[in-house]
């Protein structure tokens, strides 16, 4: 008997399907606090930091908590906070290159670029959603 398996997340998919185009970001000389309240006002979980509507930073959750610990006030600029070495991916790259780039960096936020400028982001949990719309596809029609 041959089983055959549905294809719930085709690698070879391109990530411009699936990655998020409204980037959501602040200037990197406001505060942590006007950076984490932008992001809970907009239920995200990271935020691109920008100089002259140019990326230059990212925030994420993860780093939000970090500099917590490490004593940061809310009143730091977080442009101080900011990841300045970013990773990105080509917006022609695969799913299963963004998940190589991932797992290599141990992150779960990835910036997708175009001609050299940053215009979007794919993360875990849009991954995630593909791969569940996929198995709902399939179990809708059984």
């Amino acid at each position: 008997m041959n089983l055959q398996y549905p294809a719930f997340c085709d690698l070879k998919r391109p990530v411009r399907e699936v990655m998020t185009k409204k980037l959501i970001g602040i200037d990197g000389k406001a505060s942590f606090r006007e950076g984490v309240a932008k992001m809970v006002e907009f239920s995200i979980s990271s935020l691109v930091i920008t100089n002259r509507e140019k990326v230059v930073g990212f925030i994420t959750d993860t780093d939000v908590k970090r500099s917590v610990a490490s004593g940061w006030t809310p009143d730091t600029k977080i442009e101080k906070i900011m990841t300045t070495d970013l990773i990105t991916v080509n917006i022609s790259a695969s799913i299963r290159e963004v998940l190589e780039t991932m797992s290599k960096n141990k992150i779960k936020h990835l910036l997708v670029t175009e001609k050299g400028k940053v215009v979007g982001i794919v993360t875990v949990r849009d991954l995630e959603h593909m791969v569940r719309q996929k198995l709902e596809t399939y179990i809708s029609r059984e």
